[in-house]
């Protein structure tokens, strides 16, 4: 768009700040032209967003090249944003295949819901069968909300599979992680993990707690709900970690929920967090646990803007 600084019925500058603001126009190259060649004014062009700024007398020739070298510049940076969007993609498809869906593992009886601040990101989850009627979960979370995050997500999910076995009990299995990641890690990175093991046959479950949001158990028999509070080093940051250890009895009809910290730290402290998730998963046992996860993501989630990812896998034993 070629826009004069001095219109008879009004003001270029005015015009532009205008048309930077409607949709589908603000991305439109605006070139001004003007017989005011004053730096004060060449500087007012480029603040209300325009590109170039061509003093009068206008010289055809001129005027056709810069508007050549803006078209090209356009479609250039036009072709990179299409580039990205693409290359997200293929990432956050290449993400989500490496997580198991529930219809792959149907033993497993669980539930995932999953946003992701971009389509790619930090927030993590596996579910492994580990042999001797036993199936392991996990959630992870990644330091930092950037697409960096993702990568080190698949790294985590290698090492798990190589770890994940009856030989290693949840702790062992944190403890070899940690050993790993703390070669491949940057400086200042780290995962937060919670990882249960649960015996479908004898119910048995055992959770192992890495510096995560504590898990959250509903007892179906009598309506209670228990939050298992657990304390933990964070992983791939100390070589001398610890990890909170936990041993639970269930029973048919009950219920274990795991999730990442961006799903209890919508509104207020984390801790009212939890407990707000804690009733909600409560209020909901008699339903389908697959209509319930993803309800209480939409219902906890709905108002707040997504400055974190959210994983919320919930477990029928």
């Amino acid at each position: 768009m070629l826009l004069d600084v001095n219109l008879p019925d009004g003001n270029g500058f005015e015009i532009c700040q205008k048309l930077q603001k409607e949709p589908g126009l603000g991305q439109i190259p605006v070139l001004f032209i003007s017989a005011n060649d004053e730096l004060a004014a060449k500087v007012r062009g480029f603040e209300v967003g325009g590109v170039d700024y061509i003093s009068k007398p206008l010289a055809g020739a001129e005027v056709l090249a810069r508007v050549r070298t803006h078209l090209r510049v356009k479609r250039a940076y036009e072709a990179l944003v299409e580039l990205q969007a693409e290359r997200m993609e293929r990432l956050a498809s290449a993400q989500k295949n490496t997580m198991p869906q529930p219809a792959d593992l149907p033993e497993a009886m669980f539930t995932v819901a999953i946003r992701q601040k971009l389509q790619a990101g930090g927030d993590f989850y596996d579910v492994i069968p580990s042999g001797d009627n036993s199936v392991d979960y996990l959630v992870a979370d990644a330091s930092g909300h950037d697409l960096g995050a993702s990568y080190w997500t698949a790294a985590l999910k290698a090492l798990v599979s190589e770890y994940a076995n009856p030989l290693n009990s949840p702790a062992d299995v944190l403890r070899a992680l940690n050993n790993a990641l703390l070669r491949i890690l940057p400086a200042g990175a780290f995962f937060t993990v919670i990882y249960a093991r649960l015996n479908r046959r004898s119910r048995r479950l055992s959770i192992a707690n890495a510096g995560h949001p504590p898990a959250i158990v509903t007892l179906g028999r009598s309506n209670e709900v228990v939050v298992v509070q657990q304390e933990g080093d964070v992983i791939g940051a100390f070589a001398d970690a610890v990890f909170g250890v936990t041993e639970v009895k269930l029973n048919q009809g009950d219920r274990l929920f795991l999730y990442s910290d961006g799903l209890v730290e919508t509104d207020g402290s984390a801790a009212a967090g939890v407990r707000r998730l804690a009733d909600a998963c409560r209020a909901g046992s008699a339903g389908p646990l697959a209509e319930l996860v993803p309800s209480l993501v939409n219902d906890i989630s709905a108002g707040h803007d997504a400055s974190d990812d959210v994983v919320l896998l919930g477990v029928d034993a």
